[in-house]
């Protein structure tokens, strides 16, 4: 979001904005998140949404909806892995009852 380790004039405006929307959307989406084990995906996605957002020509327009793709498919591939490992925890405890 820096240009030569500066941000001046407008950009520093737009800068600031987007430093704090993004910490608000990121707290919401924490705060509606009950397993802090994908938090850190989360915070990840909130980082890597704002870099991309910064880089268009209108990342206070653009970070919102990035961030909820972003987060949203975090969080699916959490709960996808999470399911894998319970499954597979399941089918050794079978295995060796057998």
């Amino acid at each position: 979001m820096q240009t030569n380790g500066r941000t001046d004039g407008p950009a520093r405006g737009i800068a600031e904005r987007l430093a704090v929307l993004k910490q608000r959307l990121l707290l919401e989406r924490l705060n509606a998140t009950p397993g802090s084990e994908t938090h850190a995906l989360i915070m990840l996605e909130a980082n890597e949404a704002a870099a991309l957002a910064w880089v268009s020509s209108y990342p206070l327009l653009i970070f919102p909806c990035l961030f909820e793709e972003r987060a949203t498919a975090a969080t699916e591939r959490a709960r996808r892995q999470a399911r894998l490992y319970w499954e597979g925890l399941g089918i050794n405890a079978r295995l060796h009852a057998a």
